[in-house]
């Protein structure tokens, strides 16, 4: 009796060898890609052997990137018709199933599955068109094109993934853990990559790639255990830069200057064109498509900063040259901020600069050096052109001596 229900159960299921002849090895799959590899499956066959029975059948299994075997045990289901019926029940709803796209490996139907990579090349195309309409600013977008490339490498090479449900909250923890450990970033570079990884799935949602945020819950380092990497220069170093810079790279001096004197920042440097610039006020306009707040403002160049910039032949160039070109002299091409770097680089060696004393640092250090000459806290404000006084007065050290000015003090109470 026993022998026949198998019999029986083969008529029923004819490709019932059709599994072990094509997946019995478990090999990956090569000729599918995308969801269509999800689709695949073998049409669920019953087996017996001594002392088991059950159901089988073979499905692509994205997390290991081929079919893999399902089993359901029918042991436990007593007498012979009723196991029959069971089995043909089940067989009858597998098939139905997995012609629907059901897939035992994946937690949702496969109907509405859709790949990591497809939404990240949508994601990178709305990033074209915003960086093509001037909604982006050229460093934002080098940020979210090196946020991408950094995200495909983990994917390829450390986490493969293929369908958007496993883009989850595992997976984002898991590829911050590889920003800040593996690849040794600091802190800050960590709480990047996690902003980042917010915008991203906050565009995934709203194309309904996914349905909620996995990257919430997921905080950031706090500011309070890291300090900030780049420190102000010491006065002495100051001058030892402007006496190295004047006699080996004078045009990369008068960069030093915009930094230190008029806190242009280096990505507005390399937009700066010669029409900026008015000689007889003594200031230059920094177009709001220059800035980094998207505002148009004017600020004051110190006559010593005038006065080398005409020295160096600067202001004679054509007014449609930027003042930072190849070799950080005058020309038509536009550069990447990288130069000033790279030359602020060039200067380590020989000056014993301190990893912490970036080229940056000169800004810092040129507010500080303002507000400790006693010029008013407002007038550095609109020369840093900071939103308000109260982040121009974090650049003031708090003296531990006594402010003679105070000590006279002699008021109406």
């Amino acid at each position: 009796m026993h022998r026949n229900f198998g019999l029986c159960l083969k008529k029923m299921c004819p490709d019932h060898n059709l599994a072990s002849k094509n997946y019995g090895a478990e090999q990956p799959l090569k000729n599918q890609d995308g969801v269509a590899s999800a689709l695949q499956y073998t049409p669920p066959v019953y087996r017996e052997t001594e002392g088991c029975s059950f159901i089988e059948f073979y499905a692509y299994d994205p997390a290991k990137g081929k079919m893999r075997r399902k089993r359901i045990k029918t042991n436990r289901i007593k007498g012979v018709m009723k196991r029959r019926q069971y089995v043909r029940d089940v067989i009858n709803r597998l098939t139905e199933q997995l012609h629907r796209g059901w897939n035992p490996w994946i937690a949702k139907d496969t109907t509405d599955l859709q790949t990591v990579e497809e939404a990240l090349n949508r994601y990178e195309n709305h990033v074209e068109k915003m960086m093509s309409n001037n909604y982006y600013r050229k460093e934002t977008y080098s940020g979210y094109k090196s946020y991408i490339k950094i995200l495909r490498e983990y994917i390829t090479k450390e986490n493969p993934i293929y369908y958007m449900y496993q883009f989850d909250r595992k997976f984002c923890s898991a590829f911050l853990d590889y920003v800040f450990i593996a690849r040794n970033n600091g802190a800050q570079t960590r709480n990047n990559y996690l902003n980042f990884l917010r915008v991203l799935c906050g565009y995934f949602v709203e194309k309904c790639y996914m349905n909620s945020k996995p990257t919430d819950g997921i905080t950031p380092i706090s500011k309070r255990l890291f300090t900030k990497e780049r420190t102000t220069i010491p006065l002495e170093i100051i001058g030892k830069i402007a006496g190295h810079c004047k006699e080996h790279e004078p045009h990369f001096l008068f960069a030093c200057y915009l930094l230190y004197y008029c806190f242009i920042r280096p990505v507005e440097m390399t937009r700066l064109k010669v029409r900026y610039f008015n000689l007889r006020k003594g200031t230059v306009t920094i177009p709001a498509s220059c800035s980094k707040n998207k505002k148009e403002q004017t600020i004051t160049i110190p006559k010593k900063v005038l006065f080398y910039g005409i020295h160096l032949g600067i202001f004679s160039a054509p007014m449609d040259y930027y003042i930072f070109s190849y070799g950080l002299r005058p020309g038509k091409e536009e550069i990447n901020p990288k130069h000033f770097r790279d030359h602020w680089d060039n200067l380590r060696k020989p000056l014993c600069l301190r990893p912490e004393w970036k080229f940056y640092s000169l800004k810092d250090t040129g507010i500080t050096e303002m507000l400790k000459n006693k010029v008013a806290a407002i007038g550095v404000r609109d020369q840093a052109r900071h939103s308000s006084l109260a982040i121009t007065e974090l650049y003031t050290d708090h003296s531990e001596e006594a402010n003679p000015i105070i000590q006279e003090l002699d008021g109406t109470l």
